[in-house]
């Protein structure tokens, strides 16, 4: 039973299963005009003007029906996101599918951050809370398609894309209709890299771990069977065209160690978000300068390392610090 309740959430989630639909300004004045033609028809028994009211009318008829036609049946099927800094929009990518044999034109997507409900379907009225971020142009008939979303990031740590609202006026903006989807997608949001205190060092306030030659960017060591997440600049392309061994320059400075980037080391600044912050900056900055480094939070240890990997679950661990 449970596995079913699952199933159905995912599904209901995923899907548009309910489809809305209210007349825009353009289709009330379409009504009204209607109307006023079905009046005077009555009033001076005109049987023309009642086959022209009938006509139209039967044409408002069939752009409800293609206008729900346009957007029933859109599922989408994923989102996933990109980790970014606060600060920075972050991205979250929306993969749409459309089982139609029919194209899907002139849609609109957009999304919300605030979990307060919203039955205000028009765009032109002041204090709607859904922020189109994206115009789509089509759907092609049976075939899916990607389309990327931003969203402000509001803090730090973890952040949902919250609803999406998929709406359409085709064919011919007399009908508002809408679809509402709602992702489990999180996206991950850095601390802001900034940050005036230097890089700890044997002599700083940070800690460092001593033994090795620290690898910088002085005086030429030698070379190193190339590891992933090594920087590119840093890969000696004149040995790899002798003999086709993907290798990576080494250099060494005159300090020594293994950098530690502690907690303790940002004690001067007295704001938690102000210690993160400057905690991103040397990871950003080590990692630029291809030293090794850790990172020591109280209540987290990343081993010394760099590369890629180490860099994210470095930034990630200071984008969850709580």
């Amino acid at each position: 039973m449970n596995a079913i309740s699952q199933l159905y959430r995912r599904f209901n989630t995923l899907r548009g299963r309910r489809v809305f639909i209210l007349p825009t300004r353009f289709g009330v004045l379409y009504g009204i005009f209607l109307l006023l033609i079905l009046l005077a028809a009555i009033n001076y028994s005109n049987s023309l003007g009642h086959i022209l009211c009938f006509l139209l009318a039967s044409m408002g008829q069939l752009a409800i029906h293609y206008t729900y036609r346009n957007i029933a049946k859109i599922e989408l099927l994923r989102v996933h996101s990109e980790p970014c800094f606060m600060g920075q929009a972050i991205p979250f990518y929306c993969r749409f599918d459309n089982p139609n044999r029919h194209d899907c034109y002139h849609l609109d997507i957009a999304s919300k951050q605030s979990t307060e409900r919203s039955w205000n379907p028009f765009k032109n009225i002041t204090g709607f809370r859904y922020q189109t971020h994206q115009a789509l142009t089509s759907l092609i008939a049976q075939q899916s398609t990607t389309h990327r979303i931003t969203l402000a990031s509001l803090q730090r740590g973890q952040q949902t894309i919250g609803q999406i609202r998929l709406s359409t006026r085709f064919p011919v903006g007399l009908f508002d209709t809408w679809t509402y989807f709602t992702p489990d997608c999180v996206a991950i949001v850095y601390p802001r890299p900034i940050g005036q205190l230097p890089l700890p060092s044997a002599s700083g306030d940070g800690e460092t771990h001593h033994g090795e030659q620290q690898k910088g960017a002085d005086d030429f060591s030698g070379f190193q069977a190339y590891r992933d997440g090594d920087p590119v600049h840093a890969i000696a392309w004149k040995a790899m065209a002798r003999d086709d061994t993907l290798r990576t320059k080494q250099f060494s400075s005159s300090v020594s160690g293994q950098l530690l980037l502690s907690w303790q080391a940002t004690a001067s600044l007295i704001d938690t978000e102000a210690r993160l912050s400057q905690l991103c900056r040397w990871v950003l900055d080590s990692e630029e300068q291809g030293l090794e480094y850790g990172l020591m939070l109280p209540n987290l240890t990343i081993d010394v390392g760099r590369g890629d990997a180490h860099k994210q679950r470095c930034l990630t661990a200071l984008a969850l610090y709580d």
